[in-house]
C-alpha cells in the first residue's frame, strides 16, 4: 500500500481492518468494484493471522452475463480469495419473475439466505455474511438492502461511512484491476418494471450489450427493454453522435434485429445508472 490516500481515508481503512478482524465472516462476491475492494480489505486485514483464504460466494444466475462470471473468477484469483459458487434459483419464485419494483428484494432474499445457510453449514457455526453496499447507496432506491437487513447481512463500507469514491481510491491504492470498472448491475435491471422476466429475454439483452460495445466501441452501455420486442440503446453522452452516424446506426440495427428485437432506438439523453427507477417517481 502506498498510502497515497487522504488522512481521513487512511483512518477509515484502519477502522475497516479492525472491523473485519473482529468477526468470522464470508463475502457475497460479484466481481464489481465494491465487493472486490471489500474482498481485498478482508485479505489485508487477515494477513498473518492464519493461512486460510477469505471465502467469497458467487451466485450463478441468468441475470448475470457470461463475461461477468468469467471476470468474477479472474478477480477473485487476483485478490486471493477462495470463490465458492452457488446456483441461484430466483427464477423459481413467481414474485421475482413478475418483475415488480420489489424484484431486487425477492432476489436478494433468496441469494443472501442461501449464502448464509451454506456458509454456516460449512463452518459448523453461524457466520456473518458481508456485502459491498457503501455509504452512497443509502440515497438510492434499493429494496435489496431491506432483504439484506432482514437476513442479517452486514455492510461494513456503509457502516463506516465509506463512499463509492473512497472505495475506488482504495482499489487504486491496492492496484486492483477493477478500480475504474463501471458499475454493471444484473441484467434484470434492463427490463421495465412489469415486463415478465425470462431467461431467453435476458440472454437477448446480454447479446445486445456485447454487440453494442463492439460496434459502437463504448466502455459501457445498456440495452433497455421498455416494451416486448423493443430495445433502447443507452451509451455515454460523448458517444451518442458517433453511435447515431449512418454507418454505425445501420450496423447496430442489423445486429440487434438478428438477435431478435423488432424495433431499435437510441436514447438521446445518454447512459446513467438507475434510469429505469425514474418510472417510480411521483
Amino acid at each position: 500500500m502506498s498510502d497515497s490516500l487522504s488522512p481521513d481515508l487512511i483512518a477509515k481503512r484502519e477502522k475497516l481492518f479492525a472491523w473485519l478482524r473482529s468477526r468470522s465472516c464470508v463475502l457475497a462476491f460479484s466481481g464489481g468494484v465494491d465487493s472486490s475492494t471489500l474482498a481485498k480489505a478482508l485479505v489485508e486485514a487477515r494477513s498473518g493471522l492464519n493461512n486460510k483464504k477469505p471465502i467469497g460466494y458467487y451466485a450463478v444466475s441468468a441475470t448475470s452475463s457470461e463475461l461477468e462470471r468469467k471476470e468474477a473468477f479472474r478477480i477473485a484469483d487476483e485478490i486471493g480469495i477462495e470463490l465458492r459458487v452457488i446456483e441461484s434459483d430466483e427464477f423459481n419464485d413467481a414474485r421475482f419473475v413478475e418483475n415488480s419494483p420489489m424484484r431486487c428484494y425477492w432476489c436478494k432474499k433468496i441469494r443472501f439466505g442461501a449464502i448464509k445457510r451454506l456458509a454456516s453449514e460449512s463452518e459448523g457455526t453461524p457466520v456473518d455474511v458481508l456485502d459491498g453496499s457503501n455509504a452512497d447507496d443509502k440515497g438510492d432506491y434499493r429494496p435489496g438492502a431491506k432483504a439484506a437487513r432482514e437476513i442479517g447481512v452486514l455492510s461494513p463500507f456503509a457502516e463506516l461511512g465509506i463512499t463509492k469514491k473512497e472505495i475506488r481510491a482504495l482499489a487504486a491504492d491496492w492496484n486492483l484491476s477493477v478500480a475504474d470498472k463501471p458499475s454493471n448491475p444484473c441484467l434484470a435491471t434492463r427490463l421495465a418494471y412489469g415486463l415478465k422476466l425470462s431467461i431467453p429475454l435476458l440472454r437477448q439483452v446480454d447479446s445486445a450489450e456485447i454487440a453494442i460495445k463492439k460496434i459502437s466501441n463504448v466502455p459501457t452501455c445498456r440495452a433497455r427493454v421498455d416494451l416486448p420486442g423493443c430495445v433502447r440503446i443507452e451509451v455515454p453522452e460523448e458517444y451518442i453522435e458517433k453511435t447515431a452516424s449512418a454507418e454505425t446506426r445501420k450496423t447496430l440495427v442489423d445486429a440487434l434485429r438478428k438477435i431478435g428485437f423488432k424495433f431499435v432506438s437510441l436514447d438521446l439523453e445518454g447512459f446513467y445508472t438507475g434510469k429505469n427507477n425514474r418510472a417510480l417517481e411521483s
